[in-house]
């Protein structure tokens, strides 16, 4: 008779374990595909891949020269083009030894061929922040791989350290760390 009980016992004992498993298993998955984006096949039609979770990083000689991560990219390989959403670009120093620059923006295109990119954001700005704390803020930035020059035609705002200059336009030589704003230059110095 106790061995009867012992196995009764075991046995729903299994039971119980396999139904617990399950439900974890079962409910997981549920909460896994809840939250998980759903691409549809007109958002994925004539794009190679489709990636969440890009990142792209250029280095030299093993050292970083920049690192562009996004939340989604559809890639078109024959185009050599990569369209992204929610970008964020690291561009580190001439050396490759500190990171200079953090761009954030809502959407970008890149040549995935020459490195180029240009970035731009509809709702907030592509914004800029150096290392040194100023910021600009602009709604489209591209990014000249070969000269290492970022340039926008469109208005501009830099920010920091008590001044605000606003124009239209800017070029910058990210390496000399040297940015110009082209047209209609205004600037104000606030003092605390």
């Amino acid at each position: 008779m106790k061995i009867f009980e012992i196995r009764s016992i075991l046995t729903l004992s299994i039971l119980g374990l396999t139904l617990f498993i399950g439900y974890n298993v079962v409910s997981h998955m549920q909460s896994k595909s809840q939250n998980s984006t759903i691409v549809t096949l007109e958002e994925q039609q004539g794009a190679d891949a489709w990636i969440q979770g890009f990142s792209y990083r250029q280095t030299r000689s093993g050292n970083t020269k920049w690192v562009v991560t996004a939340d989604q990219a559809k890639v078109f390989e024959e185009e050599h083009l990569a369209r992204l959403q929610n970008v964020e670009v690291r561009l580190f120093d001439k050396d490759f030894q500190q990171e200079q620059l953090v761009i954030t923006s809502e959407q970008g295109n890149m040549n995935t061929s020459t490195n180029d990119f240009i970035l731009q954001s509809e709702k907030d700005k592509t914004v800029m922040t150096f290392d040194s704390g100023y910021q600009v803020f602009s709604d489209r930035l591209t990014w000249v791989e070969q000269d290492r020059i970022l340039e926008t035609t469109d208005p501009v705002m830099i920010k920091g350290d008590g001044l605000t200059i606003t124009g239209n336009g800017l070029l910058g030589h990210v390496d000399a760390k040297e940015f110009q704003v082209l047209d209609n230059v205004r600037a104000e110095v606030f003092t605390p």
